[in-house]
């Protein structure tokens, strides 16, 4: 736990935690993530937390039918308050979360990545997931299905094979189903977009006010976007733009400004281009996430821009003199 944060928002990170492992309705999951995003502290001081929790561990170690479940009928504050409370104690006396105490989690889980981070956890089936920096997906696996909800950022899921069980991918308006094989989703603003790069899936988009629902099986090579009102056809991945999950981030002539969007996302210190004719020019390279800096100095010569810092100490890329 971030020991800068202030003591109200450590509880609350300790509280949400709680309350989050003692089976979340629908209605608590958005306000958590509303809580979430309001404060750069919120989102630090809970991963934080989430981090000496070690989802990782519990996921990989403990399969959905030994974890216990949160009685019926039982609210969902008396776990919080005993969940927390041992959490404060744990903290306060500086002791290591054991497995034991983690069996203590739902089936169901949240996890999430920080900003600059790259995670890989191992789920009970073992299937793989990898979350790009500052992302978020929902477990929920069941008897017959195995879902997951993208609810920010990429994630790339490489998927163990189950006849029995589909996994199911859900991110803004489409969801993809796969049984075993490895791609990417990425949330975006201007809707999803699914990149395969092994096996086959399907992506299907619900019906939408006067569009009717779509279903389009990808193969390898291929991506596809899709957003609440359309769906274009599949076209071929550029291979270069797989290669996040080594922290590299590779573009084949891609505009700067959609470049410089990238790669923003790896820190709180954002690149920024005041003139979008700069930002319509074309870049080809590759270089290593997290590292704004470096790729300032690295993209400044080969546009003839020159760096300015502004107050809030944000890299800006202006025209050379």
């Amino acid at each position: 736990m971030d020991p800068g944060a202030p003591e109200a928002v450590r509880e609350q990170a300790i509280a949400w935690l709680a309350r989050l492992r003692a089976g979340p309705s629908d209605r608590d999951i958005a306000d958590f993530e509303t809580w979430y995003a309001a404060d750069p502290q919120h989102a630090d001081t809970y991963d934080a937390l989430l981090d000496s929790w070690d989802d990782t561990a519990l996921v990989a170690r403990t399969p959905v039918a030994q974890q216990p479940r949160l009685a019926a009928g039982r609210p969902w504050w008396k776990a919080a308050a005993a969940a927390a409370a041992v959490l404060l104690l744990l903290i306060a006396g500086g002791l290591v979360l054991t497995g034991t105490l983690r069996r203590d989690i739902a089936p169901q889980s949240m996890l999430a990545s920080r900003i600059g981070e790259i995670r890989t956890i191992t789920l009970e089936d073992g299937s793989r997931v990898t979350l790009d920096t500052n992302s978020a997906v929902e477990v929920r696996f069941g008897g017959e299905q195995r879902r997951v909800q993208l609810e920010r950022g990429r994630a790339r899921f490489d998927v163990a094979h189950d006849t029995r069980r589909p996994f199911v991918v859900v991110a803004g308006s489409g969801e993809v189903v796969a049984h075993g094989t490895v791609f990417d989703v990425d949330l975006r603003r201007s809707g999803t977009l699914v990149v395969l790069l092994q096996g086959s899936v399907e992506v299907r988009r619900p019906s939408a006010v006067g569009m009717p629902a779509t279903s389009t099986m990808l193969r390898p090579g291929q991506q596809l976007a899709i957003s609440a009102g359309y769906a274009v056809a599949p076209v071929a991945i550029r291979a270069p733009e797989t290669r996040w999950p080594s922290g590299m981030l590779s573009f084949e002539d891609a505009p700067l400004a959609d470049v410089l969007a990238s790669a923003n996302r790896y820190s709180r210190t954002q690149i920024v281009i005041r003139d979008p004719v700069v930002g319509e020019r074309r870049f080809t390279g590759t270089f290593k996430a997290g590292e704004p800096a470096r790729l300032a100095e690295m993209i400044g010569p080969m546009f003839g821009l020159r760096i300015e810092h502004d107050q809030n100490d944000n890299l800006i890329l202006a025209a050379g003199k």
